[in-house]
């Protein structure tokens, strides 16, 4: 991380020129594209273009503001984000950023600013000539085709959304556990309200005035639900529909990393009995930012740490926000000129970008829409690509059947799946198919449809004192060239599987090396909740 090529300087002469080539593209002068943002907004308005502005880059100490770069894309037609890379800046290293830096509290992802015009290694079925193996390596049934663009692939008419769950939101655990991320179905919730019933066997994320929690929920009735935990400390509170409560939607998959192994855990405000709040209606900039960073649950020194890992993974300190920064934001309303400081407040905070922007005054709608040509952007284009015919699916191989289960790719975790495995280089040999395991060994295997492996992790260790959450799972290649996925142990040069599946299944024994070899150790899943 980051994924892309990214520019060296931001301010120099090379971004002064390539600005210039861009509104010569459109048949616009730095002259005339200022003309026009004084026509549109006012010469004392923010968003005013300066006609110095290739001065100013070129003398590396001017950045334009977020308002200028809005209004170049008014101007221009060209989307804001292609913009905001053409000056050093990728909305995607939001979203990256949202998942991979820990978080107490759950929050809803930020998983529109995907590029749909960025270019992706795409996939192909490979000849079988038999039924689908119920565990298999993925690379044994796809491989890697001609790069396509993302807006080729991606179904854009789905509605789903995706959080994060944190820390210490352990309702759920262990069927979910902290620092997993879940996609909800925003369609499964229509009728719930409205209708008395005990304990829902669905998984709602549920939105109060502390904040977001992935949970059951026990219906009263009358539009009264009560957030319902596995038996750990949390308080009972009494949530109204939709004043007190908003429900986004059904969890119905997971993606869960298995390295982490965090413990569940009860903060105090959650333990103790509250009194909840209506959810606000309207906030300005300083209330929406103090608002998330409560429902987050991080002081403002805290928030100003995690600032500066996020400079240490970007690579630049224009990201690091002081405590009386913070502060100033929250109570003078008044945002950030540097678009440095929106990436680390809507990564640290999980806010989304069009909220900020609004806050701000700015209408996204207003802005340009069309895609900047790839050579301004640093895509890499491929050298063969996709035939004509092939955009669409059209055979009923594996990879259609992989895309029918999942019913949307989350391509936005691309370029996070070292988060996932655990390691900053992942291929196409590391991913398997476990959706086939109607019986599997494993809780965490039920619905399984993808598993990520350790491949270099081939000595298998099963923890007696452990619960079944914080066994390591590995996948066995046993001598007749099937696989399966369980918990293991090695005991005098014998292999034992350790079966913790729903029904009753004997352990099985394996001469190592002989009967049975250790693929890798399972450090991820992607799973399916019904």
């Amino acid at each position: 991380m980051p994924s892309r090529p990214r520019e060296s300087s931001s301010t120099s002469t090379a971004v002064a020129e390539k600005v210039q080539a861009i509104l010569a593209s459109k048949g616009l002068t730095l002259y005339r594209a200022s003309q026009q943002s004084i026509a549109l907004y006012g010469r004392s308005s923010p968003y005013f273009v300066p006609h110095n502005l290739y001065y100013d880059l070129r003398s590396g100490s001017f950045r334009p503001s977020v308002h200028q770069i809005f209004a170049l894309s008014r101007i221009s037609g060209y989307r804001v984000a292609d913009w905001l890379r053409v000056f050093g800046f990728d909305l995607e290293d939001i979203t990256r950023l949202q998942i991979e830096i820990p978080s107490k509290r759950t929050f809803v992802l930020e998983t529109s600013l995907t590029d749909p015009n960025e270019w992706i290694p795409w996939l192909s079925n490979r000849p079988l000539g038999e039924p689908i193996p119920s565990i298999a390596p993925l690379a044994r049934l796809l491989e890697l085709g001609p790069r396509r663009r993302i807006a080729s692939v991606s179904q854009r008419d789905r509605h789903f959304l995706y959080a994060k769950v944190g820390g210490e939101d352990a309702f759920a655990f262990p069927d979910l556990v902290p620092e997993s991320v879940v996609r909800i179905n925003p369609a499964i919730t229509a009728s719930l309200v409205t209708r008395e019933d005990s304990i829902s066997d669905r998984l709602f994320l549920v939105e109060h005035s502390k904040g977001f929690c992935c949970c059951r929920i026990r219906i009263l009735g009358g539009g009264v639900i009560v957030p319902f935990d596995n038996g750990l400390s949390y308080a009972q509170a009494e949530l109204h529909c939709p004043q007190e409560a908003r429900l986004w939607g059904a969890v119905d998959l997971e993606f869960r990393p298995l390295l982490r192994g965090v413990e569940p855990e009860v903060p105090n405000d959650l333990a103790r009995r509250w009194k909840p709040q209506p959810l606000p209606a309207h906030e300005d900039f300083g209330e929406l930012l103090k608002r998330a960073r409560r429902r987050m649950n991080l002081p403002v020194r805290e928030t100003a740490a995690k600032s500066r890992t996020i400079a240490e993974v970007l690579k630049d300190d224009r990201y690091t926000t002081s405590p009386s920064s913070l502060s100033d934001y929250e109570l003078r309303n008044t945002p950030p000129r540097d678009f440095h400081k929106i990436i680390t407040l809507s990564s640290i905070y999980g806010l989304q970008f069009e909220s900020i922007m609004e806050r701000m005054g700015i209408s996204v709608a207003d802005a340009g829409t069309e895609s900047m040509p790839d050579r301004y952007l640093f895509r890499a284009e491929p050298t063969v690509t996709a035939k004509r015919g092939d955009a669409g699916i059209v055979s009923t191989g594996f990879l259609e059947k992989v895309l029918e289960e999942c019913q949307e790719i989350p391509l936005f975790l691309r370029d996070s799946l070292g988060y996932f495995s655990g390691s900053a280089h992942v291929s196409l040999d590391d991913f398997f198919w476990v959706g086939g395991d109607d019986d599997p060994l494993h809780p965490y295997l039920a619905n399984g449809l993808l598993a990520i492996v350790n491949r270099r992790c081939k000595t298998a260790f099963h923890f007696a004192s452990k619960p079944v959450w914080q066994q390591p799972i590995y996948v066995v290649l046993k001598r007749d060239g099937t696989y399966l996925a369980a918990c293991c142990g090695v005991e005098n040069a014998t292999l034992v599987v350790y079966p913790y599946g729903r029904d009753f299944h004997r352990s099985a024994e394996y001469r190592l090396h002989r009967d049975a070899e250790i693929v890798g150790q399972i450090v991820a899943i992607m799973r399916r909740f019904p």
